[in-house]
């Protein structure tokens, strides 16, 4: 036979258990904002080294054409 204080027993548990997971989600949930955060951040930053890889390669391929034109002239 099911008792009064079992089944209170059980009520505790199970709220006990709710409130765990409702620190974990909070927990897991703040984690996660903060990894987006980063990975925003690091994408933004390859970004902009790829945009100066691809000016350095307009500037030195400008360079080596000025030189060979300098160089033909001659």
């Amino acid at each position: 036979m099911i008792r009064y204080e079992d089944i209170i027993r059980k009520i505790h548990l199970l709220e006990n258990q709710k409130i765990k997971n409702e620190e974990r989600i909070k927990k897991y949930s703040e984690e996660n904002i903060l990894i987006a955060n980063k990975l925003k951040l690091l994408n933004q930053k390859k970004e902009m080294m790829e945009k100066m890889e691809s000016d350095l390669s307009d500037i030195l391929s400008s360079q080596k054409n000025n030189k060979e034109t300098k160089e033909n002239e001659n």
